[in-house]
């Protein structure tokens, strides 16, 4: 027969004893003083408290806890009026104890199972992750082929002689394949990021001058409604350490954003500052402006703004999830002022490199 006591829970356990033992003659080399305190309570939540204790276990400390405080309050003839107040003082401690060792042994087992749960629900994230980013990457090469070929049809160059039905229903077909193409990079954005895969590749560049670029860009954008976008910078120059490539993102999403729900021959603001050891980009509108109960929710994936743009544009709902971790991932931070009806102004910031 194997004796199990020296096995985990048994090694507990007699650690138990032996934090019992010390307090015993803590109590009785003490006094009174020392048998009113909570130095029992020490091996209950030392054994309640760990995972790999068992109740048993538990219950046993606790029972010896409460007897060794009664017989040592019995044999130091404490002024109790009556032995009854000493037995009755026993129970009230007893039931005490037992309640707070099963409340902290219940709660320990929530909490590991808690735990539990949540790593199986981030094993699951990630298969969800990959999953989605090997569908993405199916789909876009036939959805990138769509859109080319259409793109290629509707060229007047080419003589396609196609009716004027036709051509509408072709320019219909590059419109949804344009479409379906953001959403997929987005996917796989948000795949990434929520992967922790999202790899920024930092170069020293002229933020200014990166800056001008994607506004002039943007610009035949807004023509389509009409809308102007001026870009106003306290300096000329300015090296920043950033990716490229994401960053471009962030600026295209903002701008896209504020033309959506910027009403038609008004004007979008870029500018660029100095903020004590970072640089400030802010894009500002005079559109719709968003409503105070969705000013909690835009930053979340496949959350959308109760707001209509105000040329029917659509949206996947990832754009703002995305720029928020990409501006993250740079040290940076993405914010937003916004009051309904008057316009919205959305700005990041970037760290300075110091000299």
């Amino acid at each position: 027969m194997k004796i199990k006591f020296f096995t985990t829970g048994g090694r507990l356990l007699l650690k138990a004893y032996l934090i019992v033992t010390a307090i015993i003659f803590v109590d009785f080399f003490i006094g009174y003083e020392a048998s009113s305190s909570i130095l029992y309570l020490i091996p209950i939540y030392y054994l309640a408290s760990n995972r790999l204790s068992s109740k048993i276990s538990v219950l046993t400390i606790t029972l010896v806890s409460t007897v060794v405080w009664f017989l040592l309050d019995l044999i130091a003839e404490h002024p109790y009026s009556s032995h009854w107040i000493l037995v009755w003082n026993t129970l009230v401690r007893a039931g005490i104890f037992f309640s707070l060792a099963l409340a902290i042994r219940a709660l320990t087992q929530k909490s590991l199972k808690l735990s539990a749960a949540n790593e199986q629900l981030q094993q699951l994230n990630e298969e969800k992750n990959k999953y989605i980013g090997i569908a993405a990457h199916d789909l876009r090469n036939p959805l990138g082929n769509i859109y080319s070929l259409s793109g290629m049809v509707l060229d007047k160059r080419s003589g396609n002689g196609l009716s004027d039905t036709q051509q509408e229903l072709i320019a219909l077909i590059h419109k949804i394949s344009h479409n379906s193409l953001s959403l997929l990079d987005n996917l796989l954005d948000i795949s990434q990021i929520e992967a922790g895969t999202l790899k920024i590749v930092k170069k020293q560049e002229d933020f200014i001058s990166f800056v001008e670029e994607v506004v002039r860009l943007n610009r035949f954008m807004a023509e389509k409604k009409e809308q102007q976008i001026s870009l106003s910078s306290e300096v000329d120059q300015l090296n920043v350490s950033f990716d490229p490539t994401y960053m471009r993102q962030v600026l295209n999403n903002l701008l896209t954003n504020a033309m959506k729900f910027s009403y038609p021959r008004t004007e979008i603001v870029v500018k660029v500052g100095i903020e004590d050891s970072f640089v400030k980009t802010e894009v500002i509108d005079r559109g719709i402006g968003i409503r105070e109960q969705d000013k909690e929710e835009i930053f979340k994936p496949f959350e959308k703004a109760q707001n209509v743009p105000t040329s029917g544009e659509r949206s996947s709902g990832l754009g703002l999830a995305i720029v928020r971790k990409i501006v993250e991932a740079h040290q940076g931070v993405l914010a937003f002022s916004s009051t309904y009806g008057q316009g919205s102004n959305f700005f990041f910031t970037l760290p300075l490199e110091k000299s």
